[in-house]
């Protein structure tokens, strides 16, 4: 007999044992499903501590740290890792991590260490190797030779007609990562600070329907991609802008954000939406005046677009087009880093809730909006040939930031000033593709997907089906699924081979479960 079945024998007399002690026989199937999956829950813990285990009672704080660590966990930063912090390291000042002064515990019961994972959820979803990228240091890795590539590529110009941004450095170039779980990768030059410009528009689109619902905003803008430039002083059909992600639209858009309010509040309500969207990054979304004094000064195509907007009846009768072009001046300037662009990317893949926080910041179905108007006109006179080659929702800005949204997976941010004829950032568009390339799955990755339907980043040669059928269900259905599902769960220790190798599986426990299984279907019917 293998190693491993003797494993599952064991498990199984175990299991066999707790259903007789616990006298659960004859209890409803709702009792025995909560019982099965408390007694795998423990076998769980058993299992996945062994790689981290100093001696046989305790557990190696700086084995496991590092494992977090290699799976994209910022964990100093990440508020989900704040009771874990609190409980592996002694403090110096009560109640705040201090890396110089504090010392972590270098060992800890097993046990102790046990009741730590039950209270961080976050952990637990590790351990079962449920992470949307589970293989991060190979995804990592890809990640990295893919910008490496970009960096010598030196084609476009840096913007001009906004003289604020033209002071950029052309050779600056960074990217980040942050998945629906809260996996984060910088590269680059990620401290580095520009600002947003019209990657905003999407968002405050998305704050406005909130506030007004998508019909009401609708009514005075349009959906369609416009096939103009980005500032072209046109509307389309029925007199309406053709879209909220151009700058007729979002001039309209502007003019509907709180416009009772004073300037101070409507301005600091938006900037609450996006803090709140980038909580968890280690940069705050910040404003830049100076960008916005040379946006205000040199804004007349704006002007002249707002005067427009209010001679075709686009704005209301009310509005006070000085107050709508500043706001909208001001919402242009707001600044940041790719970091912090990456966490709001992943909050909008995440359905509008941010991934560290847990906070639903714009609704989901506001989201979805949003996201399928960056699928269809995110990338300026790009956005066709973006959509067909990418096929990712995104958008743009002449600052040379792009932002990309992968539905139930995570959002990527670039940066580099030097912008193709279309006003889109080259290596940024170059990198996209190079990684779209090395994962083909990120374009199943579509806005049709609901938020509730995570999938596993995995390599082109590991297409994966059922990645999220849950213990108790693979116990209750056929036993070929049950020992798939069982590799998912962290109860095998499982290699994923890399872009470039075989789906292969392997295991250390397959027969561990496989046994238990049996005696688990036959105990719940």
């Amino acid at each position: 007999m293998r190693k491993d079945d003797d494993k599952g024998t064991v498990l199984h007399e175990q299991v066999s044992q707790r259903i007789n002690k616990e006298d659960v026989k004859y209890q409803t199937r709702a009792f025995k499903e909560e019982f099965i999956r408390n007694i795998l829950d423990e076998q769980l813990r058993e299992v996945c501590l062994q790689p981290f285990m100093h001696d046989e009672d305790n557990v190696d704080t700086f084995k496991f740290i590092d494992f977090l660590m290699s799976k994209g966990i910022q964990l100093y930063n990440d508020i989900r890792f704040k009771y874990f912090l609190d409980k592996i390291v002694w403090h110096a000042r009560c109640g705040k991590y201090d890396p110089f002064n504090d010392h972590i515990r270098e060992t800890i019961p097993k046990a102790e260490f046990s009741e730590i994972i039950l209270e961080t959820p976050i952990i637990q979803t590790i351990l079962n190797g449920q992470l949307i990228v589970d293989d991060f240091e190979v995804f990592r890795s890809e990640f990295n030779e893919a910008f490496d590539e970009c960096k010598s590529e030196c084609s476009g110009e840096i913007t001009t007609y906004i003289p604020g941004l033209s002071l950029y450095d052309n050779n600056k170039w960074a990217a980040s990562l942050c998945t629906v779980d809260g996996q984060v990768h910088n590269v680059g030059d990620f401290e580095d600070l520009f600002t947003i410009q019209s990657t905003t528009k999407p968002i405050f689109y998305g704050i406005a329907s909130d506030i007004v619902g998508a019909d009401v905003i609708h009514q005075h803008v349009g959906k369609e991609p416009s096939g103009f430039g980005f500032n072209k002083i046109q509307v389309g059909h029925g007199d309406l802008p053709h879209n909220p992600l151009i700058n007729t639209g979002a001039i309209t858009i502007s003019s509907l954000l709180l416009p009772d309010k004073p300037m101070s509040e409507r301005f600091s309500y938006i900037m609450e939406k996006y803090t709140a969207l980038a909580q968890g990054s280690t940069r705050n979304v910040t404003f830049n005046n100076s960008v916005y004094l040379s946006e205000k000064h040199n804004g007349h195509r704006n002007y002249a677009i707002g005067y427009y907007l209010k001679d075709k009846g686009c704005l209301t009768a009310e509005t006070n087009l000085t107050d709508t072009l500043e706001l909208y001046f001001q919402l242009c300037s707001i600044e940041t880093d790719v970091s912090a662009m990456s966490v709001i990317a992943g909050a909008l893949a995440n359905g509008g809730r941010n991934v560290f926080t847990g906070e639903q910041i714009i609704s989901e179905e506001v989201v979805q909006n949003m996201l399928t108007l960056m699928f269809s006109c995110g990338m300026y006179d790009y956005s066709g040939e973006w959509a067909f080659e990418i096929g990712l929702p995104a958008k743009s800005g002449v600052s040379g930031v792009i932002m990309v949204v992968i539905p139930n997976i995570g959002g990527i941010a670039m940066w580099s000033p030097l912008l193709d004829r279309y006003g889109n950032s080259v290596r940024g568009v170059k990198f996209t593709k190079e990684l779209v390339k090395r994962y083909t799955t990120l374009r199943k990755q579509n806005i049709m997907h609901p938020f509730s339907n995570r999938s596993c980043l995995l390599s082109t040669v590991r297409e994966q089906q059922g990645f999220n059928r849950g213990i108790v269900s693979a116990i209750l259905n056929p036993v070929a699924r049950s020992y798939h599902t069982a590799s998912h769960h962290g109860y095998t220790a499982r290699s994923y081979h890399s872009y470039h190798g075989n789906c292969d599986i392997k295991t250390a426990g397959g027969g561990l479960m496989r046994s238990a299984f049996k005696q688990l279907k036959r105990f719940v019917k």
